[in-house]
C-alpha cells in the first residue's frame, strides 16, 4: 500500500442523525471545501440505511451511478473521499471470534465495490453501538476485536483506512477504561482514528488519556468535531466562530444537515481559526446575507451548552431583543433564513414564556404531548 501523508485531514463530515443530503447538496459541499482550503469528505450518514441499519444490504445501481459521479467531481476538485460502513450494531463478533468470517466477508465485499468507483479511503465505525460486547462475546476484549476487524480489513484491500473506535471520547472511558489501550495495541499503525476529544462535543480538543496523546505526537488522530452539530439537541442552533485551537490541521466538522447552513459554516471553520476575531466572523455572516440585525441576538446561537460547565449565564434580554427576532422571522427572506426559521421561532417563543406574554394554552400548543401533561398535570 502507497504510504499516504495525513498532516492535513480537514473538511466536513456527514455524519449526523435525521438529515440526508442529495447528491447536489454533497457537490455544493465540494465546492465550499475546495474554495475553503480544505481537502476531505467523509461519507457516513446515519440515515444511510445501507451504511449502518441495514450494512450487509448492497447499494443500488442507481446509487452507485450517482457515486461514481460524485468521486469524480470531487477529485476534479481535489477533495478526497473517504466512505464508512458502520456495522456495530448486529455485527456477529461472537462468530468472528471463533474464527468465523462471513460478516468480515461481506464488509470486505461491500468496500470493494466502493474502490471499484476510485475510493481511495474507507473507514470502519463502531461509535453510538451499545455498550454489550461482553453479553455478546465471552472472554474476549472488545477493543482487540474492533481493531482485529479493522486490521483485517486493511490487510485484505490493502488501502487507506479510518476508524471511529467505540470509546471515542475521554467522555465514554468509564463504559470500558480498558478499551482504548485494547485499541491501539492491536490497530495498524497506518490506521488513522477519529476522536472527539475530553467531550462528545467539545470546544477544544483535548484528552487526559495518556495513549490519545501519544498518538497525537505520532499523527494518527482526527477530531471528529461536533461543535456545530444538533442532532442531538434539534431546538437549538450554533453558528458562532470556531473555537478549537488544537489539530487544526486534523479536524473534520461534523455539519447540521443544512445545506446553506453547513456551507456557512466551513466558511466559518476555515477563516477563524487560530483567530479568535468577532469581527471576522460577522464579515463572513454579512457576507452570506445573514443581517445585521442577527448580531442583536447572535449570543444565544454562538455555541453548545457545555456538560462541564455547571454556570448557566445571566439570561439578558430587551425590546430589541423582540425586535430583531420579529424582523428575522418576518421580514428576511433567503435560503438561509428558510432553514433558521424553526430555531428563531422557538428561541422567540422560550422568550415569551420566560418574560410570561403567553397565555398557558398558547404555551400547550407549542410543546409535544409529555410536555404538555406535565405543564397540565403541575398547573392542576
Amino acid at each position: 500500500m502507497k504510504k499516504i501523508n495525513y498532516k492535513k485531514v480537514k473538511g466536513y463530515i456527514e455524519g449526523y442523525y435525521g438529515k440526508l443530503l442529495s447528491w447536489k447538496e454533497r457537490n455544493e459541499v465540494l465546492d465550499v471545501l475546495a474554495k475553503n482550503n480544505m481537502n476531505f469528505y467523509f461519507y457516513c450518514p446515519k440515515e444511510d440505511i445501507n451504511h449502518r441499519l441495514k450494512w450487509r444490504l448492497k447499494y443500488k445501481n442507481k446509487w452507485l451511478s450517482d457515486f461514481k459521479k460524485f468521486i469524480k467531481y470531487a477529485e476534479k476538485k481535489h477533495i478526497q473521499i473517504i466512505v464508512g460502513i458502520s456495522p456495530g450494531l448486529d455485527f456477529d463478533f461472537k462468530s468472528y471470534s471463533m474464527g468465523k468470517k462471513k460478516d468480515i466477508k461481506l464488509l470486505i465485499q461491500k468496500f470493494e465495490i466502493f474502490l471499484s468507483c476510485s475510493v481511495k479511503h474507507i473507514a470502519i465505525l463502531f461509535d453510538d453501538i451499545p455498550n454489550d460486547f461482553n453479553l455478546r462475546v465471552k472472554n474476549e476484549a472488545e477493543g482487540e476485536i474492533h481493531a482485529k476487524i479493522i486490521n483485517e480489513i486493511q490487510s485484505a484491500l490493502k488501502t487507506s483506512v479510518f476508524s471511529v473506535p467505540r470509546i471515542y471520547s475521554d467522555e465514554l472511558v468509564s463504559e470500558n477504561k480498558k478499551y482504548l489501550d485494547d485499541f491501539f495495541k492491536i490497530i495498524n499503525k497506518s490506521v488513522q482514528v477519529f476522536f472527539t476529544g475530553k467531550y462528545i462535543v467539545s470546544k477544544n480538543f483535548n484528552s487526559s488519556q495518556k495513549i490519545l496523546l501519544q498518538k497525537i505526537k505520532e499523527n494518527k488522530i482526527v477530531n471528529w468535531d461536533n461543535f456545530y452539530a444538533n442532532d442531538y439537541c434539534p431546538n437549538k442552533l450554533f453558528i458562532g466562530p470556531w473555537k478549537n485551537q488544537n489539530l487544526i490541521d486534523k479536524s473534520m466538522i461534523n455539519g447540521t444537515g443544512m445545506i446553506e447552513t453547513d456551507k456557512l459554516i466551513i466558511e466559518i471553520v476555515n477563516k477563524t481559526a487560530f483567530k479568535n476575531n468577532n469581527s471576522l466572523w460577522k464579515n463572513i455572516l454579512l457576507k452570506n446575507n445573514v443581517p445585521s440585525i442577527f448580531f442583536t441576538i447572535c449570543e444565544y446561537f454562538m455555541s453548545p451548552s457545555f456538560t462541564f460547565e455547571n454556570k448557566i449565564k445571566q439570561f439578558k434580554h430587551s425590546k430589541e431583543t423582540y425586535e430583531a427576532l420579529d424582523f428575522l422571522l418576518w421580514r428576511w427572506k433567503t435560503k438561509i433564513s428558510r432553514e433558521w426559521y424553526p430555531y428563531l421561532l422557538r428561541f422567540k417563543h422560550d422568550l415569551q414564556i420566560l418574560d410570561k406574554r403567553l397565555s398557558f394554552n398558547r404555551i400547550l400548543k407549542t410543546q409535544t404531548q409529555p410536555t404538555q401533561h406535565v405543564l397540565k398535570h403541575r398547573r392542576d
